[in-house]
């Protein structure tokens, strides 16, 4: 039997740990709101700290991260998160501290030590603790807050056995578990698995992690909880153990990212795309509708697809070298306005010559050329050089050229110089030609094109011609 001297966190590091947190609290989270409350369970006043998003509406809904042993776990979930949401890692989210007045009354494992309380129950403490956390903090930042209704619970050490022993009461309304070296008996893992293989979940998160530097006993807890994971038959039930190089303290900033990450590892998730795309009849709009139901089925959020998301799945669609994929991928890039109005015709004429597909490019050129910006002579070289290089219609080439030069004066110079050239490479009207590099003699200035003496060069090569 298990003795709680033996596995409890050493109160000199955590008094440590709580002093360092707590003097960078106020820098890292200025933005925090201290609410207290009067807790039924406790009899006493208690402090939790409410982090909201940085652009925090009414209008929206927010999943929300609960953090056990506030003084150490809050600043550190709040600046991770903050990260992750800045950089749409994870959705925006509430980040809730609690503050413990009593450690290790509230957290105290269940060892057995008790004959009278199952080892799968709480002792007192943890029992007044899931209350207070259940009954009285939840429903206070649901009656705050807009809240999603997807609810994760965070703890380390004594708080991370208790985030464990969460999962298995029916009554807890949380959907993402974290727990950083929890240690747990093996009747207690037994007692999850059972109760994992037999209830009906909501989509249910779970990560775990252990350090090889920690208490053995710690890691072999990972150990076990690991083996339950891999042989749970329970499809809503999402977990893993992960181990690393880390001592009891450490652990913490080194597996809370991976942590948050994976608890929103459906947040988008497009790592089923190349596979979706193999499907027949296969609709993108579809796909990402699917993804959006999930979105609000898991997370309680809306879904919105974002430009860098977008561009990452229209690289995908690329390589695939498929026409609908691809007017399917413009389609969203159109409805979600991720193409520059200016430039919407350019940038499907170069998507469609990356997967060569030319006659559609040279069909988009000339719509960029009528309906878009078109002051540059980019805009004409790159359709003719598609017309001479890849359709090999050199003629045509020269003829869109002669007219561009009326569409767009400004060019003119770079348009004759072109087409003498065309002339000469594929001996084609020598009037044609020797009119064009007329011009450019009569009309030469310097330019990153050509140069006066391959202009001269091109118009000697014409006249000894017959």
């Amino acid at each position: 039997m298990k003795v709680v001297h033996k596995h409890t966190l050493n109160l000199i590091f955590v008094f440590l740990v709580a002093i360092a947190a707590a003097q960078t609290h106020s820098e890292n989270n200025k933005a925090a709101i201290t609410k207290t409350l009067n807790s039924a369970y406790f009899k006493s006043q208690r402090t939790i700290e409410v982090l909201l998003p940085k652009t925090y509406s009414e209008d929206k809904s927010y999943p929300v991260i609960y953090a056990l042993d506030g003084y150490e776990l809050f600043p550190i979930t709040s600046s991770y998160s903050t990260f992750l949401m800045d950089y749409d890692v994870i959705p925006d989210c509430i980040i809730v501290g609690i503050y413990h007045t009593n450690r290790n009354y509230e957290t105290m494992p269940n060892y057995g030590n008790d004959v009278r309380v199952p080892v799968t129950k709480f002792l007192e403490g943890p029992t007044a603790l899931k209350n207070h956390l259940l009954l009285e903090i939840v429903p206070m930042i649901n009656k705050l807050y807009a809240t999603s209704g997807f609810n994760t619970l965070i703890g380390h050490s004594n708080t991370a056995t208790f985030v464990n022993e969460m999962i298995s009461k029916k009554e807890a309304n949380f959907n993402g578990f974290i727990a950083i070296t929890p240690d747990l008996l093996k009747k207690q893992t037994d007692y999850l698995h059972s109760y994992l293989n037999d209830s009906q979940l909501r989509d249910t998160y779970y990560f775990v992690s252990s350090g090889l530097k920690d208490n053995p006993d710690r890691l072999e807890t990972g150990k076990m909880l690991d083996t339950v994971f891999k042989t749970t038959k329970n499809q809503k039930f999402k977990a893993t153990h992960r181990i690393y190089n880390a001592g009891h303290l450490d652990l913490v900033p080194k597996s809370l990212n991976d942590a948050l990450q994976f608890i929103f590892s459906d947040f988008k998730n497009y790592d089923d795309f190349d596979k979706r795309l193999l499907e027949d009849q296969f609709s993108l709009s579809a796909y990402l509708d699917h993804k959006s139901k999930l979105s609000k089925d898991i997370y309680g959020i809306k879904y919105t697809l974002k430009e860098e998301d977008f561009y990452y799945l229209l690289s995908i669609v690329l390589e695939k070298k498929d026409k609908n994929l691809l007017e399917q991928a413009f389609m969203v890039g159109e409805q979600n306005q991720f193409f520059s109005k200016e430039e919407i015709h350019s940038s499907k004429a170069q998507y469609y010559e990356e997967i060569e597909l030319y006659e559609e490019a040279l069909s988009s050129w000339k719509m960029q050329i009528t309906e878009g910006y078109n002051e540059n002579t980019f805009y004409y070289e790159r359709p003719f050089t598609l017309l001479t290089t890849k359709l090999k219609r050199p003629e045509e080439a020269i003829t869109f050229l002669e007219k561009s030069v009326i569409e767009y004066p400004e060019g003119a110079l770079i348009f004759n110089y072109l087409i003498a050239q065309t002339v000469v490479e594929h001996n084609l009207s020598k009037e044609r030609g020797i009119n064009a590099i007329t011009y450019c003699l009569n009309n030469y200035r310097e330019n990153s094109k050509f140069s006066k003496a391959t202009t001269l060069e091109i118009a000697a090569t014409l006249s000894e011609r017959n």
